[in-house]
């Protein structure tokens, strides 16, 4: 369409960015969760590498069940952390500020490096023979020792001190909530507008109508989601994704995402006709359609 054109929605950059950030990245079928890296401590186990989770290398346990139900108990492996916590500030000082407790006497000391401490638990743990990942959030780790159950714990807190004890327990799952493969954990895929750039005057409907004007380009991101309608992280799902325009090939073009060449979204472009369209994508195996319609 030859004409002159204006971002009819202010936040459309800002949403395309943050669909950037949370639809692409990673390796193609990760095993999930687990630790994007580790340092270790002493004696030094295998690190995890850089968006691998707690797959069958790192857990001989066994695969977690996507379906696991979680709440708070009693854990059962809290000592287990509580040792790989105290290995950790005594293999690798230079990781803690020791002369800062967040509570005197109790060892929760200043955490220096976030993600060293963290990935050094998990390494630990893993090396004690049980199995070890993080969240799909990150911020927590999951802990077994057996499929039975699995336990979540976060061991850091906002303020940048260790957290221990009852404190850093948050739930047990039952049977055990992990790994999970990365296609296993995507239920579905949601495909649909989130933005619209148009022509002065054309009112702009709203992304979830799934109607494009034909004064109008539409913004579409494809997003990998959780049974529980949670976005499924980035670094869990990869960056390959294949689109497909099942329906409308006289009605829509489909470009590649030319703001921030995102996988994950597309630009639709009308043709001038008024009429039904279908875009479909697939990710690890789950499809996603935007039914579409230009109008007038």
């Amino acid at each position: 369409m030859e004409c002159v054109r204006r971002t009819s929605i202010a936040g459309l950059l800002a949403a395309a960015a943050l669909a950037a950030a949370s639809c692409g990245g990673g390796d193609a079928t990760p095993a999930v969760p687990g630790s994007p890296s580790a340092i270790a401590p002493n004696p030094a186990p295998t690190p995890a590498r850089e968006g691998e989770g707690a797959s069958a290398n790192s857990c001989p346990i066994g695969k977690g069940d996507v379906d696991a139900e979680c709440s708070r108990s009693s854990p059962q492996l809290l000592a287990a952390v509580e040792g790989a916590i105290d290995r950790l500030v005594r293999d690798w000082p230079e990781l803690f500020n020791l002369q800062e407790e967040s509570v005197t006497g109790t060892g929760q000391y200043r955490v220096l490096d976030k993600e060293a401490y963290i990935d050094g638990v998990i390494a630990d743990l893993r090396a004690a023979g049980l199995c070890a990942g993080r969240s799909l959030d990150l911020e927590r780790i999951q802990v077994k020792s057996t499929n039975a159950f699995s336990e979540d714990f976060d061991i850091w807190s906002s303020s940048r001190f260790i957290r221990r004890g009852g404190g850093a327990y948050r739930q047990t799952c039952t049977p055990s909530a992990f790994p999970v493969a990365a296609a296993d954990l995507v239920a579905y895929v949601r495909v649909s507008f989130f933005s619209f750039e148009c022509n002065p005057g054309v009112v702009v409907p709203l992304p979830p109508e799934g109607k494009l004007p034909l004064g109008c380009d539409g913004f579409v991101t494809a997003t990998p989601k959780q049974k529980d309608g949670t976005d499924v992280p980035s670094w869990v799902h990869g960056a390959a994704i294949e689109w497909e325009l099942r329906d409308g090939q006289d009605v829509v073009r489909v470009d590649p995402d030319s703001y921030f060449s995102n996988p994950f979204n597309r630009i639709l472009r009308t043709s001038g006709r008024v009429d039904g369209f279908v875009l479909c994508a697939t990710v690890l195996g789950k499809q996603g359609c935007l039914n579409g319609r230009t109008i007038p």
